[in-house]
């Protein structure tokens, strides 16, 4: 006998019912790998989306501490400024401005210094113990800056070597006009790069992921953990200068840095005060290393079950040849409570004529909510929405096409773009509700508009209604809650959306209203 004869019979491949078996053994380890994978991807798209997340938030708490550092900055700038504008015209006293100046650097931790120069670029007073002989500082990209712009707004200039100590700094200027508005010299005001290192350094970083802080034109003011050698270095090619910057101020992506073509997952923020840009980085494939890492043990897991999967198949074709027909019948009565089951669930969470979650999800859902809310202190956004004269509607065109029109209604709020985490119900009859987790009051009531919007641009037909247009339209309330843990919560949301859902309908109807509490 043959070594695939010998296999053939003890698969039972000469039946039908051991090639179905044989089929359904290599289907279900089929979908076992499928769904692993599919858990793995999952799971892998879930720690990039996090990576996003951490990276903003890290760009966004830089530029804040950013924005406070040249805001300290130019109030100290600011406040020589004036001292120097009460004086009389050409008789400031340099010696006195020069303490003030060293006053003013001693409260400032991130200063290099601070310093005065008149209309030709000359070191009037300064907050340095010593400076260079003859010092002239006219050809400075600042000081050519504010002799051509006449405003009086800081200036943030690439970072530069100072010449009275050889350290990087980052000048921060103010233009100086005398009596008649003319350029009569530069406040200048120097911040360390070094202050920046020591304070990026407090962050927990892999070795490949990088925090840079950036000009607006796209040059590198420092860049963690590069050398000071790319301090300077022009971005603008990079992807984020090129095409996330033009479309939004902040946001995250996944590109080849321009600094060292390694690729990471990004996240960025421009200041709204300061023409400054961070951005903060993570490197994929330390990402993806790590994440493999935490994954081994679920992988050799699945693995087992993948082995155990086949010895079970091996186990149950023995089965099979002791009693075929037993077999048979367990196989067939599994597949049917299997329909039957899914069949049954289906039912029980989705509304059969819109497609849409049914009350029975809608009620789970919003509890499910409003407890994920007491526990991460995050609001829970709930908005109620009615078909605006439905029963004259059907009385006018008759209860199918009633029905064609609320199939209608849910395929308009259906195609909405919200958050994955949004779930869109029909409460019953011609209601239908949103429910928003983590979503505050003014989202939700743009949300409500947007669907108020959505119905109305489907321009179904509408003999009966009071409403203009003579289409179809719906009237929406929304409000927002906070969830402590008291059931309570949720008779508060409803309530409070079914008010302003009423009032919506009082005030004219085919609008969206917020509730007041």
């Amino acid at each position: 006998m043959s070594l695939g004869h010998r296999v053939s019979t003890f698969l039972l491949l000469g039946s039908s019912l051991g090639r179905n078996l044989a089929v359904s053994g290599c289907l279900l380890i089929l979908a076992v790998v499928l769904m692993n994978l599919w858990s793995l991807n999952t799971s892998w798209q879930q720690t990039i989306r996090s990576a996003e997340e951490r990276a903003v938030n890290l760009a966004l708490s830089q530029a804040r501490q950013a924005e406070d550092t040249f805001l300290q900055t130019e109030i100290s700038l600011r406040e020589i400024q004036r001292h120097i504008q009460q004086e009389p015209s050409g008789r400031v006293n340099t010696e006195a401005l020069s303490q003030i100046m060293r006053e003013q650097r001693s409260h400032l931790p991130q200063l290099h210094g601070l310093f005065y120069y008149n209309a030709s670029g000359d070191w009037l007073s300064w907050s340095l113990a010593q400076t260079p002989k003859g010092a002239n500082n006219s050809d400075r990209e600042y000081f050519a800056y504010h002799r051509q712009n006449g405003h009086n707004n800081i200036h943030i200039g690439p970072a530069i070597q100072s010449r009275s100590t050889g350290e990087l700094v980052i000048p921060v200027s103010l233009r100086l006009n005398d009596a008649a508005g003319g350029f009569a010299g530069v406040l200048l005001a120097t911040v360390r790069v070094d202050y920046f290192r020591q304070f990026y350094a407090y962050y927990e970083l892999g070795e490949r992921d990088v925090l840079v802080l950036m000009l607006d034109d796209s040059t590198v003011l420092y860049a963690r953990p590069m050398p000071d050698s790319f301090v300077g270095k022009d971005l603008s090619s990079s992807r984020l200068f090129q095409e996330m910057l033009v479309k939004s101020d902040r946001g995250s992506g996944q590109w080849n840095a321009a600094l060292d073509g390694h690729t990471r997952i990004f996240g960025f923020v421009r200041s709204a005060r300061y023409p400054l840009v961070v951005a903060a980085g993570y490197d994929k494939p330390s990402l993806l290393q790590n994440w493999l890492k935490e994954k081994s043990q679920d992988i050799a897991l699945n693995l087992l079950l993948l082995i155990i999967i086949m010895v079970i198949g091996l186990i149950v074709l023995r089965q099979v040849r002791i009693n075929v027909k037993n077999q048979t019948e367990l196989t067939h009565l599994r597949d049917e409570l299997t329909v039957i089951n899914r069949m049954l669930q289906a039912m029980a969470l989705i509304d059969g004529l819109t497609g849409l979650a049914n009350r029975r999800q809608f009620d789970i859902y919003l509890r499910e909510s409003m407890k994920q809310a007491s526990a991460n202190g995050k609001p829970v956004s709930l908005v109620m929405m009615d078909i605006d004269f439905f029963k004259r509607y059907n009385d006018a065109y008759g209860h199918v096409a009633g029905d064609k029109c609320l199939e209608t209604v849910s395929g308009a709020l259906r195609n909405m773009s919200l958050r994955d985490n949004a779930l869109v119900a029909r409460y019953g009859g011609e209601e239908f509700a949103i429910v928003l987790p983590e979503t505050a009051a003014e989202e939700a009531l743009a949300i409500a508009r947007r669907a108020v919007e959505n119905v109305r641009r489907c321009r179904i037909p509408h003999c009966e209604t009071e409403i203009a247009e003579s289409v179809v339209t719906l009237s929406a309330g929304c409000a927002t809650v906070t969830g402590t843990g008291n059931y309570m919560d949720i008779q508060t949301l409803k309530h409070q959306a079914d008010a302003a859902l009423y009032e919506a309908k009082r005030q004219g109807r085919n609008q969206a209203v917020g509730s007041p509490g």
